[in-house]
């Protein structure tokens, strides 16, 4: 029996040490492995997948190694998802930073691993507005605040451009009484304005004799910017109150080279009833031909009798010689069911998938707000006919129920994640589907075992085709929580605490073994916690109040790095047993090492004995005192 325990203790002790080695090699390989997160679901696809996180693992995703590590504070609320460029540059220093901007038209860098010392500052903070003749919109005077917005700024997420180390982004203001919408280059090292930056964004065109003007007032910019082939793609939607006055949807393209107006597009000219583009946040998506992939919203469609409204519609557009083109179009057969009763196809962008197997190699996903995954044939969307669809395979989310499929589908591995929300906004399953041979499963491979209110978009992590996690943000009637799951089995592997609200439609983005969620004030960094790891003195036994023979003692790692922390303060505690410390809050030493002396209570019992600091994962120590 005795041996017995020993070999147990050694066991336990042994697994948390080769943890630790596991993370120190996990963290050199990582050093080499950095991918930079520069546009919105990480690539021009829209799968939400980075492939090259290391850190991150099925196996310590968890409530003992991974949580909160630090928080920053923003001057307003914060929907699109965070951006982050590793190894920058900035005031002669180099940090790994993420990019965050708000509603109230503030934009930020802060370095992204850690807020300790002069990191707990902006590396640098730009504002977008100069009260009072410039100032955020407030949401009143958008015509609708069903969004829970209070106000109107930098709304749809920005686009790094790497090789010119430039983002762009549209920040609406009112100046003066006027509305207006700017495209803003800025020098990501300074946050300054580059390229002759800003330009007001403005359009107009005739349409059978008659001046067709973009409107500010009700618009908004919710989708997230494409950038490609050197041209910043832009669309435009309205609130989404059928109250709010009519507001059609526009596309339009600048260069990225001198922010010079390069085309215009508008999906609803004609008619009261107007659609939007949306998408759920989400961004149009280019394809390698370099055709341009938007859907739009719930609005007249009449394009299948020779007019200019493409309601309910994903449209496939190149730009040429000043203008856009439409290539090709598909229109759900229903769709004026859809348009009625609120249930917008564009509710999430189609997300393109890796070239397939079979007859249509090329394909993408779709899923909108009636509930239906559509599988779409990319060099033949399947145009309008009113009987039935013309796309490759449907597939419902739920046979027995109608369920708003917001924001757009989630890609790894053959494999396809929704999410939604059912009427009544009730919880339902995350549900994964699978590809062969170019066909969806046509039911769930997998789903989740409890129901969940997924508002947000869906972000993937995975070391290629290994070790995936979908992650995604639950707004709770307090608050919200991050929950992330084994993206091969759907098995729950964590659920936060609840932390600040999140609007509709966040994004959380993973980089670099972090995840970064926005808030209405803030922004949540979560990660694995640094190990604390016990060395010595476990399983001792000694008479009742007599000092233990060996010290209790721990290492304390870098989680990233591997590597020693010194000066950190551990608080050993017995929960109250009556034992005493000689040092209760030892700090490590030079190499990671803190450890105290512990004399036993008077009566005689097995002791449990902690060892733990914030951020770090917690030591454990069993003891024993015999005799009275």
């Amino acid at each position: 029996m005795k041996l017995h325990r020993h070999v147990g203790n050694f066991s336990s002790q042994l697994t948390s040490l080769l943890y630790a080695l596991v993370l120190a090699v996990v963290a050199d390989s990582a050093c080499l492995a950095q991918a930079p997160v520069l546009t919105h679901r990480n690539d021009n696809s829209r799968t939400g997948q980075n492939l090259s996180e290391t850190y991150l693992t099925p196996s310590v995703v968890n409530s003992t190694h991974f949580g909160q590590l630090f928080v920053q504070p923003l001057d307003g609320m914060a929907v699109a998802e965070p951006l982050y460029v590793p190894n920058l540059q900035i005031n002669g220093t180099t940090h790994n930073v993420v990019f965050i901007v708000t509603l109230h038209d503030g934009v930020y860098a802060f370095d992204a691993d850690n807020n300790e010392g002069s990191n707990s500052a902006p590396l640098w903070y730009t504002s977008l507005i100069d009260p009072p003749d410039v100032t955020t919109v407030p949401i009143a005077e958008q015509g609708c605040v069903a969004h829970n917005f209070t106000e109107m700024g930098i709304l749809g997420t920005p686009v790094i451009d790497p090789t010119s180390n430039t983002m762009y982004l549209v920040a609406k203001t009112k100046e003066s009484g006027s509305y207006v919408f700017r495209l803003h280059a800025l020098n990501i090292q300074t946050g300054q304005e580059a390229l002759g930056s800003p330009v007001r964004i403005q359009a107009s065109y005739n349409s059978d004799g008659d001046l067709v003007t973009f409107t500010e007032q009700h618009r908004m910019n919710r989708p997230a910017l494409l950038l490609s082939n050197g041209v910043i793609y832009l669309e435009f939607g309205t609130m989404g109150c059928k109250s709010a006055a009519p507001s059609t949807g526009w596309m339009m393209a600048y260069s990225a080279s001198n922010l010079q107006q390069l085309g215009v597009l508008d999906v609803g000219p004609t008619q009261g009833n107007t659609p939007g583009i949306w998408m759920g946040g989400e961004g149009a998506s280019v394809d390698s031909n370099g055709d341009i992939y938007v859907v739009t919203g719930d609005g007249a469609f009449d394009y299948d009798i020779g007019g200019l409204d493409y309601g309910s519609s994903l449209l496939k557009v190149d730009l040429d010689s000043g203008q856009f083109s439409l290539i090709d179009s598909f229109t759900p057969y229903n769709q004026d069911y859809l348009n009625k009763n609120d249930l917008d196809l564009g509710s999430g962008a189609l997300v393109l998938l890796p070239p397939q197997p079979g007859p249509y190699p090329n394909l993408g996903v779709l899923g909108g707000k009636g509930g239906l995954i559509y599988l779409i044939n990319e060099d033949s969307l399947g145009g309008y006919n009113p009987v039935v669809d013309q796309v490759v395979q449907e597939v419902p989310f739920s046979p027995t129920q109608l369920i708003n499929l917001d924001g757009g589908a989630t890609y790894w591995n053959q494999n396809v994640y929704f999410g939604g929300v059912a009427d009544g906004d009730i919880g339902v399953p995350v549900e994964m589907f699978s590809l062969s041979n170019g066909m969806l499963s046509t039911s769930p491979v997998a789903m989740t075992a409890k129901t969940y209110k997924f508002f947000s978009l869906f972000s993937l992590s995975a070391n290629g085709a290994n070790n995936g996690i979908l992650w995604g943000v639950q707004a709770q009637n307090t608050g919200s929580t991050l929950n992330a799951f084994n993206a091969t089995t759907l098995a729950s592997l964590f659920q936060s605490p609840q932390f600040g609200s999140t609007l509709h439609f966040v994004t959380p983005m993973i980089a670099n073994g972090r995840v970064y969620v926005t808030t209405k004030n803030s922004v949540v960094v979560m990660g694995l916690f640094n190990l604390n790891v016990t060395v010595g003195g476990n399983n001792q036994t000694g008479g009742v109040g007599t000092a233990l023979n060996k010290p209790l003692s721990v290492r304390v790692t870098n989680a990233y790095t591997g590597a020693a922390m010194p000066g950190m303060t551990i608080n050993f505690s017995d929960g109250g047993s009556g034992g005493t410390f000689g040092n209760a809050n030892p700090a490590t030493n030079s190499n990671g090492y803190a450890s105290t002396t512990y004399t036993l209570p008077v009566q005689s019992g097995v002791y449990k004995i902690t060892a733990s600091a914030t951020g770090f994962t917690t030591a454990h120590f069993t003891e024993k005192a015999t005799g009275d």
